[in-house]
């Protein structure tokens, strides 16, 4: 399911009319009765889309959510922590089983030296997600922190809400029941800010992280035959790529929920300008990083229990986050790798010169792009090569792949806009020191001007588009 898909589009824009039909048929009804309707409508579409993909991944969401629904029942119910486990250990069990059985075979059989054995076992599509989110359902209800969600209609939609469905963002269970039980329907400025929001994720995803993708396959199929230049170009290209391919899809998904009149909160903060590998982390996939915080990191006993345990948990949870980013030793040193520079940057703390926090952001993003070969590598084998590529010099093809330069371009120029609005909007941490946050440069639709501008915007997203592989990175996890 590819949000970016034009028959996802087309069948979307059908569905919203079908919407808007129904609201003005029951104008006369009250409000309570056409939010049910209207939420159950768009259960009926979060299903539709999963089952057009497999009617197998339907089944195994359906029986991910009845089970935790009905643990969630006796779990505020009894209050028994075997209930908990019971819960936690058939989820761990179900991703573990469709995401990690072939991958501990094989190595098991590699390990052993035997004949490799695989599997046909299917990736339902989502799972990395909607099981973190039944995870932490179940957990915060046993903590008591939320209340049991009683209407198993709400509970369905809650994991199968189906923009966030393939690659998030993970959303809180209270944070999208108090929308659901407060749900008002659709409107016309959900309309106009979240059909925006959407563009501006098709334009980094079709436009730059598509076009980027080309470049970056054919350099890392082959990296010894280009020289030196092009292999660097390829590595930061693919850490433009992933961000505009990921971040694009989490405002696509969050501007169709503002459209159906949902707010979903943003899942990247301007992750580049990270001045070390903990700030980076709270920038990209915010969703994910506060979920491994909350749920991991804080249950082992965060920072609480002493320097080695801090940095031992600290690996801990990196390794975790390899792990959960795909099933392959690459992911798992990946992880490793960044668990490692986080207990260095624990050691050395954070600079506050405003120089030296401008190196720190250059140390960062090198650091980060030299990770992400690892993550995009096919083996081992294939991250050497990159890395040789990009430290040693030599001749090969030279290809100065203009949509890089674009690319680059377009994220300097919205850092840029993101530091002059956060200075004149006044933006502050939690400490009141100025910070610089990512915004969307939302127009009023009411205005003509800003018609011709956002309708320019659409056709050049249209017409610059690389239609080939639409199919998004973090869709696979």
């Amino acid at each position: 399911m590819n949000l970016n898909n034009i028959n996802f589009i087309l069948s979307f824009g059908l569905f919203y009319i079908l919407i808007w039909i129904i609201q003005i048929f029951y104008i006369t009804r009250t409000n309570a009765v056409w939010n049910r309707i209207q939420l159950t409508l768009i259960l009926v579409m979060s299903y539709f889309y999963i089952v057009m993909v497999d009617v197998k991944f339907c089944l195994c969401l359906v029986l991910v959510s009845l089970l935790t629904f009905f643990c969630g029942c006796l779990i505020e119910k009894t209050r028994n922590k075997w209930i908990l486990i019971f819960g936690i250990s058939v989820l761990i069990a179900v991703l573990a089983y469709f995401k990690y059985f072939n991958f501990f075979i094989s190595s098991i059989t590699h390990i052993l030296r035997m004949n490799r054995v695989t599997l046909n076992i299917m990736l339902p599509v989502g799972i990395s997600f909607y099981i973190f989110s039944a995870l932490s359902y179940i957990i915060d209800l046993y903590k008591g922190k939320i209340s049991c969600e009683k209407n198993i209609l709400n509970f369905l939609l809650y994991l199968s809400f189906f923009p966030k469905f393939t690659a998030g963002p993970i959303v809180r269970s209270d944070y999208f029941f108090t929308q659901t039980r407060n749900y008002k329907g659709i409107d016309y400025k959900g309309l106009t800010i979240g059909i925006q929001i959407f563009v501006f994720g098709l334009f980094k995803k079709v436009v730059l992280a598509d076009h980027l993708g080309v470049f970056v396959s054919d350099v890392f199929r082959a990296p010894s035959a280009y020289n030196t230049s092009t292999v660097i170009l390829a590595a930061i290209s693919y850490s433009l790529q992933i961000y505009f391919d990921f971040s694009g899809y989490s405002d696509m998904a969050i501007g169709i929920s503002r459209i159906l009149g949902f707010d979903l909160k943003p899942n990247f903060n301007l992750p580049y300008i990270a001045y070390s590998m903990p700030d980076f982390w709270k920038r990209w996939h915010i969703s994910l990083s506060s979920w491994f915080q909350d749920y991991l990191y804080i249950p082992l006993g965060g920072s609480r229990k002493g320097e080695i345990r801090t940095y031992l948990n600290l690996l801990a949870v990196q390794l975790v986050s390899g792990l959960w980013h795909g099933a392959g030793w690459t992911f798992v040193v990946w992880g490793m790798l960044h668990g490692i520079i986080n207990c260095v940057n624990k050691v050395i703390g954070k600079r506050i010169d405003k120089l030296a926090k401008a190196i720190d952001i250059v140390i960062t993003f090198i650091i980060v792009t030299l990770l992400w070969v690892v993550f995009r590598a096919d083996s081992f084998e294939n991250a050497l090569q990159v890395w040789r590529g990009m430290f040693t010099i030599h001749t090969g093809i030279n290809q100065p792949y203009v949509w890089s330069y674009f690319a680059i371009v377009c994220l300097v120029g919205a850092t840029i806009a993101a530091v002059i609005h956060s200075k004149k909007e006044g933006c502050v941490d939690a400490k009141g020191n100025p910070v610089v946050n990512g915004f969307y440069p939302l127009l009023d639709l009411s205005k003509f001007g800003s018609l011709v501008l956002f309708f320019t915007f659409c056709g050049l997203t249209i017409v610059l588009g690389y239609f080939g592989n639409t199919a998004f990175i973090y869709g696979a996890f």
